[in-house]
């Protein structure tokens, strides 16, 4: 295991992600995000303001652990990171001002491999967290 040493408060690195996703995760992003609504008045002048639907858009981008296993999950599948909850911070929900639901989790949107020439095969996943979405009991369609 490698180590590092830190000096000062900052958050240094990234914990390991190889069992949500199957990368060794370079770089992951929590994007808040949300929609608003304006009250215009009789001349269109906004006298109100709404921001509403607040959101994470998640973004990890990595190396593939593992030759020939590739991403853990599926588009469309829940999962849980652990940089979520890292140094008992709670990026899904920091800077929404809400309560998240209890079993609201990350779902993947979109994935994607890059093997290379020259180097290891790269790879990333995006997904959105919605604080009030209980992704514990999906149904799927057919």
């Amino acid at each position: 295991m490698s180590t590092a040493t830190v000096y000062g408060g900052a958050q240094f690195g990234l914990v390991d992600e190889t069992s949500a996703t199957g990368l060794v995760v370079g770089s992951a992003t929590w994007n808040g995000t949300s929609e608003t609504a304006e009250l215009p008045d009789h001349i269109g002048v906004a006298v109100g303001f709404a921001v509403y639907n607040a959101k994470k858009d998640v973004t990890c981008d990595g190396i593939i652990a593992a030759k020939g296993t590739g991403l853990v999950d599926t588009i469309g599948s829940a999962i849980t990171l652990a940089n979520t909850t890292n140094n008992t911070r709670t990026r899904n929900s920091e800077g929404l001002g809400v309560t998240p639901t209890a079993n609201a989790s990350i779902v993947i949107t979109g994935n994607s491999i890059s093997p290379t020439q020259t180097g290891f095969e790269g790879g990333s996943m995006s997904g959105v967290y919605l604080p009030f979405v209980d992704t514990s009991s999906p149904v799927t369609v057919t």
